[in-house]
């Protein structure tokens, strides 16, 4: 996989609990790991999105999936820490 760097500029206060989050890992993995799961997520959320246009689903059905998804985010949120 090719690698391009990047510079990104943030408060320092941020600087500090990014440097205090990722440990002894090194920074710039640790970022590229969030914003990766971040991107991902955003994508299953256009997905989601597309679900609901396409199948039109009755509002029970919407609260019962939107009630499984969340909880499987929020394991994933939970795994990954």
């Amino acid at each position: 996989m090719a690698i391009r760097r990047i510079t990104i500029s943030v408060p320092e206060g941020v600087a500090g609990r990014i440097k205090k989050a990722a440990g002894k890992k090194p920074v710039s993995s640790w970022v590229t790991d969030l914003i990766e799961e971040r991107l991902d997520d955003v994508e299953l959320e256009r997905k989601w999105q597309a679900f609901y246009r396409d199948v039109a689903p009755k509002r029970p059905d919407i609260r019962r999936a939107d009630s499984i998804f969340g909880r499987l985010m929020g394991q994933r949120r939970r795994g990954a820490a």
